[in-house]
């Protein structure tokens, strides 16, 4: 039990409903074509606006992220998240690739670049999934959220990786090594440039202000980490959006990886406020895909192909990447049924776009991942009730 009291402690995450969620989805379709005609957004093109909002979106909401996951350094804590975020995000993206080409008869590459951009999903919201009373009530929470933050970083490396395939990145080789070496070095490269930097601000703050008295300063120093970590991470040709999340999690965590070192956190205001903004860039996407899906050409496969992906792919998945683990019914269930995508999945879709994926199978690369985006966040807000909304036990911490 103190076990658990300690992680509860150190996760201070904010549960909220999820009607802002499609309150958003609802104003982007009237404030779309269908309705006031005061946005009208088009994928293909206006891919490039659409790539720039959505990556700045995701830099802070990754880096709210990180800040509040104050999950502790331990194998036994991180290892769902980590396999979530690898394997099952894996088997994801092969098991919507081979779905795509039989549904929509695309050739396996596409098929595979539809995968890469449906694959990751959206830390903010799983912050609204309820666990049944059997259940551990803040474990799956925080899980989905690393996973979603994990597999929202690692997105862009994938999605270049299947552009390369495709002959669409911007090496210059159709090496399979080349490809694989240089999402390796993005990866590699934004982790440890992230941890730095977050770890230097942070033991600056201790020198600066030992006694924690100022708040501007404590404002300034985590929001010039932000902005540092991805000017240098840009500078270094490392992946932006992971060392954005790591320096929120080295910031997070005082700069030392062992709880007994930590010297300074960030305030619990600091962490109040980075809740709201996560909400916030939440609504901004929801408003955005609203608008952008009023305008997409529906198919019915397209539905199915979302249904099948949820229903039946997600949960094989997460099955997958979690065997071995002997979770429990009430554990596994919310793992399974949580698949909503949101911003990395819009950011993949403009940034396969801007890198010369064209023509017809442009429209129906963003219809069909437009479909499956918006149908999972409904899919996933309706599923959140269904499987037992709860209040929090005494002494727990909201979500």
């Amino acid at each position: 039990m103190r076990r658990q009291d300690n992680i509860r402690a150190d996760l201070p995450l904010t549960r909220w409903s999820a009607n802002p969620v499609l309150f958003g989805l609802a104003v982007g379709l009237i404030a779309g074509p269908p309705g006031l005609h005061l946005l009208e957004p088009h994928v293909v093109e206006d891919s490039a606006l659409i790539e720039s909002v959505s990556e700045v979106v995701l830099l802070v909401a990754l880096f709210c992220v990180g800040l509040r996951l104050r999950m502790p350094f331990e194998w036994h804590l991180w290892r769902m998240p980590l396999r979530l975020a690898t394997l099952t995000m894996l088997a994801t993206a092969t098991l919507a690739a081979a779905a795509a080409h039989v549904l929509f008869d695309m050739n396996l590459l596409e098929a595979l670049l539809l995968g890469a951009v449906l694959a990751p999903t959206d830390a903010v919201l799983a912050s609204d999934i309820h666990v049944p009373a059997e259940g551990d009530p803040d474990l799956v929470p925080v899980t989905l959220a690393a996973e979603g933050a994990l597999t929202s970083a690692l997105a862009a490396p994938l999605m270049l990786m299947v552009l390369g395939f495709l002959g669409l990145d911007d090496s210059g080789s159709d090496a399979l090594g080349s490809h694989i070496l240089l999402a390796i070095w993005s990866v590699a490269g934004g982790t440890v440039v992230g941890w730095l930097i977050g770890a230097l601000m942070m033991r600056w703050l201790a020198l600066l202000d030992p006694d924690r008295q100022g708040d501007l300063l404590e404002d300034m120093i985590v929001v010039a980490t932000a902005v540092l970590t991805y000017i240098c991470a840009l500078a270094l040709r490392t992946e932006g959006l992971i060392a954005v999340f790591v320096a929120g999690l080295a910031v997070s965590h005082g700069g030392r990886l062992r709880r007994s070192l930590r010297k300074a956190t960030p305030s619990p205001r600091v962490l109040r406020f980075a809740g709201r903004v996560e909400r916030f860039a939440a609504v901004l996407v929801m408003v955005l895909l609203g608008a952008l899906l009023a305008g997409v050409d529906f198919h019915l496969r397209m539905l199915v192909f979302a249904l099948l992906l949820l229903a039946g792919l997600r949960p094989l998945a997460v099955r997958l990447g979690l065997g071995g683990l002997g979770l429990p019914a009430a554990q596994r269930r919310p793992l399974e049924w949580f698949g909503a995508r949101g911003a990395a999945s819009l950011y993949c879709l403009g940034l396969a776009i801007n890198h010369g994926v064209g023509g017809p199978f442009a429209h129906e690369l963003a219809a069909s991942a437009l479909v499956v985006v918006v149908t999972s966040i409904v899919f996933s807000a309706v599923s959140a009730f269904s499987l037992g909304k709860q209040s929090p036990g005494p002494g727990a911490v909201d979500l």
